[in-house]
């Protein structure tokens, strides 16, 4: 039995320059346990990452935050239902492309923290923590994130303790150091998110 089955995963990705692995591994890991997953970017074009991978965009962020609001409905004689369900795990991945198109991004901060508000799963990996810490998710909570001049300051503005650990899941927000732990990384997300409600 797909442990995911029913659950669907948004990953969300810089429109160039993300992470090849860390979004491969946690992608394929997902899939594999029956999650249904899409990937969401600033621009709905093909994604080139920092070596030689291309991804193209399932949808911009800004449809992912329909999927969440409901703006679709369908209207038959039993009343009205929303079309779109939720996204039970929101993930950042990283990248160089992160800190300039994610980290800045308000819709994705909204789309976070919506989801956070939902007790849903928010994960963020290498780059992407910091996503996290601008949505104002990470203060006083300890964090596993990449220790460079970016991302540093990042974590001090919003509060994190960053520790020395490769991983860290602290209730629904699961942080990760980098590609290194991405195995680790989708494993931890795989299992907060089948605790999450269907709905």
């Amino acid at each position: 039995m797909a442990r995911l089955e029913g659950k669907n995963i948004l990953i969300i990705i810089p429109k160039d320059y993300y992470d090849e692995q860390e979004l491969e591994i946690p992608l394929k890991k997902f899939r594999e346990e029956g999650a249904t997953v899409r990937i969401a970017s600033s621009k709905l074009k093909e994604a080139v990452g920092m070596k030689t991978g291309r991804v193209m965009p399932d949808l911009i962020v800004v449809d992912a935050m329909e999927g969440i609001t409901g703006d679709s409905y369908v209207t038959s004689s039993k009343g009205t239902r929303q079309v779109l369900g939720v996204f039970h795990a929101v993930v950042i991945i990283g990248g160089r492309g992160t800190r300039k198109h994610v980290w800045t991004d308000k819709l994705v901060r909204l789309l976070i923290m919506d989801r956070f508000r939902s007790a849903m799963v928010i994960a963020g990996i290498g780059q992407g923590v910091p996503a996290l810490g601008v949505a104002g998710l990470l203060e006083n909570i300890e964090v596993a994130a990449p220790h460079d001049k970016h991302t540093l300051p990042e974590l001090d503005k919003a509060a994190a303790i960053l520790v020395e650990e490769n991983l860290v899941v602290h209730d629904n927000i699961i942080t990760a150091v980098g590609a290194e732990v991405a195995e680790e990384f989708a494993e931890a997300i795989i299992e907060a998110v089948m605790k999450t409600s269907k709905k």
